[in-house]
């Protein structure tokens, strides 16, 4: 059993310590703002649920639709499918809170929000006649032959390749230097593998 003095100061160091997490909570404390109230709940199986769910969300009744239960990916309770909103469906020049990611303060995101953002897939479905199959390969092909072919160009081992003149052959000398280096006579050791003769 430990001592009444000790176990006053633990209980006092327990509470002061849950003090300090609690003023840490940031946008937790504002009065009232909750958790529960944003988390969304049992998909509406009513009518007056649905019309509950559309408050909730700050939406009109008639615009609220909840997620398929059986699509196992975005079921999110009764959170509304607001379908595929890309960055460039909207407006460019409509005077957004957050101008970088074009939304307003407070406004609903799809559940897929991170997969359609600005800097990432923003297909509209109005370059669908773009992104053929053909065109694709005619894309990359467009850029791998011209380096293929600078590659071939400047990687070619043949000694006339890169020379924009007429071939000629090596400089003939009448003595095998590299026999006689570095101490000998060269004109001991003549070149007799070919003759200057034109006949």
């Amino acid at each position: 059993m430990l001592a009444p003095r000790l176990q006053k100061a633990i209980n006092a160091s327990r509470s002061f310590h849950l003090a300090r997490v609690m003023s840490m909570r940031g946008p937790l404390t504002f009065d009232g703002w909750y958790p529960r109230d944003h988390k969304p709940s049992a998909p509406p199986t009513n009518e007056e649920e649905r019309r509950a769910a559309a408050v909730k969300y700050g939406l009109r009744p008639e615009d609220y639709h909840s997620m398929d239960k059986d699509d196992v990916i975005k079921f999110a309770g009764d959170y509304p499918d607001l379908g595929i909103v890309t960055y460039d469906h909207k407006d460019p020049y409509e005077a957004w809170t957050d101008r970088q990611n074009r939304r307003n303060w407070g406004e609903l995101v799809p559940i897929d929000m991170m997969r359609y953002r600005g800097d990432r897939l923003t297909f509209t479905g109005l370059e669908a006649e773009d992104y053929t199959t053909w065109g694709s390969i005619v894309m990359c092909l467009r850029v791998l032959v011209p380096m293929a072919l600078i590659a071939w160009y400047f990687c070619n081992d043949h000694p006339n390749a890169l020379r924009w003149r007429n071939p000629a052959m090596p400089k003939q000398y009448p003595y095998d230097f590299y026999r006689a280096y570095p101490f000998d006579d060269p004109r001991k050791y003549p070149i007799v593998n070919y003759s200057f003769d034109l006949e």
